[in-house]
């Protein structure tokens, strides 16, 4: 009955997988685009308009990563797809990068919350769509 359930399942995650990678890979994009468009601002003004595009930015960069998360979780059943680790997940890099964000927010450290966005968060949501690609690239592979 087990191994029933999983070759059911397995159809319908894979399509899932496959069908979710091109709205992730915009979202990537997307994301590095908003952040970086919104240092300049960050930097040198302490504006409502700045903060709320900030606090709207996190709040789909969070979405963002609660999709990582369920494709990695999806990408199990599939041994990973043969990929490596997604960069985001990576030796905990986003996490380390999200606390030093924290940190910086809470000394309302404008200007270093402006270099982690600038020098590593939107490097690392690029990263994260070449992997989607990668990804891509082998369900095709895996789908042929």
């Amino acid at each position: 009955m087990n191994d029933l359930k999983k070759e059911i399942e397995k159809p319908e995650l894979f399509n899932a997988i496959r069908n979710s990678i091109p709205d992730a890979r915009y979202s990537a994009k997307k994301l590095a685009e908003v952040f970086t468009e919104n240092i300049q601002p960050l930097r040198m003004e302490e504006s409502e308009s700045v903060f709320n595009n900030l606090t709207q930015n996190i709040q789909d960069l969070d979405c963002f990563l609660g999709f990582i998360t369920e494709l990695r979780e999806g990408m199990r059943f599939f041994n990973g797809f043969g990929l490596p680790p997604d960069p985001v997940s990576l030796q905990d890099s986003g996490l380390n990068l999200f606390q030093e964000m924290h940190s910086a927010m809470e000394s309302k450290d404008w200007i270093m919350l402006s270099d982690l966005i600038e020098y590593e968060l939107s490097p690392l949501l690029l990263k994260q769509d070449e992997w989607l690609g990668s990804l891509n690239e082998k369900i095709l592979e895996y789908d042929a």
